[in-house]
């Protein structure tokens, strides 16, 4: 069965563009900016979930502000392939709070992973509990970030 993709009309898209650039504006606002009603807001935003589109909204927190002053970017390369080893490092990823980004990657690493933490002890730390313990990661190679050039959620939405 082939999974099909939601239509998102003009509208749609210029809802979820407004949501990605404040989700806390009132339905008034959103409909003004979508140029529907609030009450047509509304019936496009359950359908968005519905969907699957749009999965949550959040608030986006400043790291540096929040004490959490180091990140990191880690690729991993798994032992094998083997489920076992794929379920063992996925488990793990998914359970650290300190990893807000997994990606599966094609070339040498087979994954991508941010890690932020309060600073550079701290990773230090994480590394050394978490992720030299997981037996499926055969190499890891880090590389701290050392300026955020551009670090958003924002996926690229044409509003028409």
């Amino acid at each position: 069965m082939k999974h099909e993709r939601p239509v998102l009309d003009a509208a749609d898209r210029r809802l979820l563009r407004a949501l990605q650039e404040d989700a806390a504006v009132s339905q008034a606002e959103l409909a003004e900016v979508t140029g529907v009603s609030p009450s047509q807001v509304s019936r496009r935003m359950s359908r968005l979930r519905e969907v699957g589109v749009l999965r949550g909204i959040v608030g986006l927190i400043d790291a540096d502000a929040a004490g959490l002053t180091c990140s990191a970017i880690i690729r991993v390369r798994l032992k094998d392939h083997t489920a076992a080893h794929v379920k063992a490092f996925r488990d793990m990823v998914t359970r650290m709070d300190e990893a807000t980004l997994c990606v599966m990657i094609t070339g040498e690493a087979d994954y991508l992973v941010k890690i932020v933490a309060r600073d550079l002890p701290h990773f230090q730390e994480i590394v050394q509990s978490k992720l030299l313990r997981c037996g499926a990661i055969a190499h890891m190679e880090s590389s701290i970030v050392l300026e955020h050039l551009k670090d958003t959620r924002a996926l690229p939405l044409d509003a028409d």
